[in-house]
């Protein structure tokens, strides 16, 4: 019965994901996608796209593609695979700590709760693949635990090397299988201080010989320099600049956010709170799954900034505790007549509560075809029209040319199959109160100037660029000069509504002036 749940909760997953599978990339994974592309054509990482995230999820993407292929369906396809795996996961670590029966539906939650939209859950996010990463890393410390055996410890501490390489973020799921290893070896009987120290020398050696590796090939590749100053530098400034007050905030924000559609869910992992300090049976397992809940949620506020999908982190020791309450109040029901129907209330309470975050995000998941759930998700961005522009540029240019984009749209490069004339594929950086905005600004144009791009795309789109009230504009300046001497207008894309963009090309485009606040120009350089 517990396997007969699982697959159940996968295909309803599965289902709910495949008929968005088309829905177009967003940035952030027209970043990966990018960055996978490059991989693919033998382009190391930040040699033409920069970011300070680690590069495990270009990595993963690139794999993704060369299976599946490189377009939206493709990826998301590859997602559905992840986010499969992360729930089969979930349900081992479940059963070890709490049985079969709660292990069933501590997976069951996750697998419904990795599609919700609040999250930005449908998109192929880094933070998918840290929780696949993690969780496999949890499963083996469970088992090598109750087992032994040195190759579990080593196993285990790949996988955390392998959620750290996936996103920085990764490392406090690491911080958290080391302490509950510590805090294990020395509740055990007999007391062993060398086999704890062999354990947590195993684990930690495993995750820093998968990094060692990787800045190795990192620095035989020739991009060391560029790494370090965006995964070091650049983080440590990034992570800096917002206040604790401003910080709390935004979290208030993005709970605010979950709320509704979360209620249930919500309510049920509150409830397993209770279930793992109250009853017996369950309290083995309560260090592992509130010390989890306690470390991702750590994880989702790097910096300070919280975001949507940085949430995803917490799922599975969400889902865990769901499980636990549902496996406490069976085993309540169980001491009655019931009998084997124990686990009917629970299964209809935990079903409730995930179709009720079902039904509030109904607009995504069921209605309208992808491009309208992704305008429904993300508002006026522009990744629908990033398509159209992408088939332009192609259309007109070789594989040899290359292309620029002023603002943060960097699913255009992947979508044109045309290389980047610039490392800042991402603007925000350049608009931040942080020490490197105005060097970043310089290196930006001068790689553009000397890379002489045929084609230039301008993002007039707020989310785009953020500027603040203090960014430095020198940029804005130098792109009106730039483009003015040495391009023509080709393109105007107007984003008139949520439902309705406005085209225009070639001699139209010089003629038409956008009347959205959210438009993008498309310039060609003249002969």
């Amino acid at each position: 019965m517990p396997w007969l749940v699982l697959a159940a909760a996968l295909a309803l997953a599965g289902v709910l994901r495949w008929r968005l599978a088309d829905m177009p990339l967003e940035r952030d994974e027209g970043e990966y996608a990018y960055a996978g592309q490059l991989l693919l054509d033998g382009v190391p990482p930040y040699r033409l796209a920069y970011n300070m995230k680690y590069p495990g999820t270009y990595a993963a993407y690139a794999l993704i593609m060369a299976v599946f292929g490189q377009t939206p369906r493709g990826i998301h396809a590859g997602v559905i695979l992840v986010t499969s795996a992360t729930a089969v996961l979930v349900f081992f670590v479940g059963r070890r700590l709490f049985g079969a029966g709660a292990g069933a539906a501590a997976a069951a939650c996750h697998a419904v709760l990795a599609t919700n939209p609040s999250f930005l859950a449908l998109a192929g996010h880094a933070s998918h693949f840290v929780a696949l990463a993690a969780m496999g890393g949890v499963a083996l410390v469970l088992r090598g635990l109750d087992r032994g055996g040195r190759w579990i410890f080593l196993a285990a501490g790949a996988c955390f090397g392998l959620a750290i390489l996936m996103k920085q973020p990764g490392a406090v799921f690491l911080a958290f299988a080391a302490l509950y290893l510590a805090v294990h070896e020395w509740r055990a009987r007999p007391r062993s201080w060398r086999r704890t120290g062999e354990r947590l020398g195993l684990l930690l050696g495993a995750a820093a010989l998968v990094l060692g590796a990787t800045f190795l090939a990192l620095a035989a590749a020739g991009v060391f320099g560029t790494f370090w100053f965006w995964t070091f530098e650049y983080a440590r400034a990034y992570g800096g600049y917002v206040s604790l007050e401003a910080g709390a905030r935004q979290l208030m924000t993005m709970l605010e956010r979950f709320a509704w559609p979360m209620l249930g869910l919500a309510a049920l992992s509150a409830a397993g709170i209770a279930a793992v300090l109250l009853c017996r049976r369950y309290r083995a397992g309560a260090a592992a799954a509130l010390g989890l809940l306690v470390f991702s949620f750590i994880g989702t506020g790097a910096g300070l900034h919280f975001r949507h999908h940085y949430f995803i982190l917490m799922l599975p020791a969400l889902a865990l505790l769901a499980g636990a309450a549902g496996g406490a109040a069976a085993d309540l029901l169980g001491r009655t007549r019931l009998g084997r129907a124990a686990w009917a209330g629970p299964a209809a309470a935990l079903a409730a509560s995930c179709g009720w975050m079902i039904a509030q995000e109904r607009a995504v998941l069921f209605e309208g075809a992808p491009a309208v759930a992704c305008r429904t998700l993300y508002t006026m961005n522009p990744f629908p029209e990033s398509i159209e522009i992408a088939g332009y540029i192609e259309s007109r240019t070789s594989p040899g040319d290359t292309i620029a984009v002023l603002g943060s749209e960097p699913q255009i490069y992947f979508y044109a199959r045309r290389r980047s004339a610039t490392g800042y594929i991402y603007t925000y950086g350049l608009m931040e109160p942080q020490p490197f905005a105005r060097r970043m600004q310089e290196e930006m144009i001068a790689e553009i100037e000397a890379a002489r791009p045929a084609y230039v795309v301008v993002s007039n789109v707020v989310t785009s660029w953020v500027v603040r009230p203090d960014s430095d504009r020198t940029i804005f300046e130098w792109g009106r000069q730039y483009l003015a001497r040495n391009y023509d207008r080709v393109g105007v894309i107007d984003i008139l509504s949520a439902t309705r963009t406005d085209y225009y090309w070639n001699e139209w485009a010089a003629q038409t002036a956008p009347r959205s606040s959210a438009f993008l120009a498309v310039y060609k350089r003249r002969s």
